[in-house]
């Protein structure tokens, strides 16, 4: 028996519109194209499945029975070439995205709209991290891409860089240094200073601005959060740099941002574990990040210039 796909989108046609020439339209063949296909399907089946009056067509009782499996067949069709193109294409249903809670870039945001276009096959599903987790779940095997911020401890790990969003100098509203627009960090350094609380020493280093001291930092608080970071400052118990993006996001509050003049900008970034290039979730992605940035050709992992680890803390 030889069933074509297009005799049974003819069938489920007529079946629901009642009606051979109204069925044609739909399908925007001739009425007596259709009329043919569904004489060729009958006779291929052995049975009648309509019944012909003056107002139309009616399904006789082989036609009614007919008809569901006709229906989930064509379904499950549909979802057998879904799963081929996916398996060909290397999609997964599911790829875990890290991101470093208070990371509210629009590049990231850019990326992961042009991931939906690449890989439409694919949920995202977010994972939030604090700072005391700068891989943001990929050292753990908990994401399989992640947007981190760097500088941070690199090992194991390769990154696509995305955006340099500069640095602030982050004070509260009445501080001596608040009118002006711009400064130095030496000029802040002998300030107590809010400090991550991280084990990666490159990350917490450079938060600090640990390569452009002399001696020691003074520590008062260890924070995880942007918020926490903000609400310290704001109430004059500290200072620090932060990514100049975090003035647009905490406007309003009694704290200044201050662009700092001397310290290397950090960098977003697109990050998977080493080895890991091949794989479906970051090969989409790379894919979506070249996409939002415009760019061609395929980068290749970069290593940031790191800052030196932090001098030990005194609090």
């Amino acid at each position: 028996m030889t069933l074509r796909i297009h005799q049974l989108e003819c069938f489920i046609a007529v079946a629901e519109h009642g009606h051979v020439t109204r069925a044609a339209q739909s399908l925007f063949v001739t009425q007596p194209a259709l009329s043919s296909q569904i004489r060729a399907l009958e006779a291929e089946l052995g049975v009648a499945l309509f019944s012909r009056h003056a107002k139309g067509v009616d399904l006789t009782p082989a036609g009614e029975a007919f008809l569901p499996h006709v229906r989930a067949s064509l379904l499950e069709l549909e979802h057998a070439v879904d799963a081929a193109r996916a398996a060909a294409t290397g999609v997964h249903s599911v790829v875990r995205v890290g991101l470093i809670v208070g990371t509210q870039v629009d590049i990231i945001s850019r990326v992961l709209r042009a991931f939906r276009q690449v890989a439409s096959g694919s949920r995202i599903e977010f994972v939030e991290y604090t700072f005391d987790k700068p891989s943001a779940g990929l050292r753990a095997g908990e994401t399989d891409v992640a947007f981190v911020v760097l500088p941070m401890h690199e090992e194991n790990l390769s990154f696509m860089p995305l955006e340099q969003p500069g640095v602030v100098a982050t004070l509260f509203d009445e501080h001596p240094l608040s009118d002006r627009s711009s400064l130095s960090i030496s000029e802040i350094l002998e300030e107590p200073w809010v400090s991550t609380d991280t084990p990666d020493e490159i990350c917490r280093g450079y938060w600090l601005a640990a390569s452009h001291r002399m001696v020691p930092p003074v520590v008062h608080h260890r924070v995880r959060t942007m918020d926490k970071f903000i609400q310290l400052v704001a109430a004059a118990e500290a200072v620090g740099i932060a990514p100049a993006w975090v003035e647009r996001n905490y406007q309003g509050r009694p704290v200044r941002f201050i662009p700092v003049i001397d310290v290397e900008s950090p960098t977003v970034a697109l990050a998977w574990r080493e080895g890991e290039d091949a794989s479906p979730a970051v090969v989409h992605m790379r894919s979506a990040a070249r996409a939002a940035l415009n760019s061609s050709g395929d980068p290749r992992p970069v290593r940031h210039q790191s800052a030196q680890p932090a001098a030990p803390h005194t609090t």
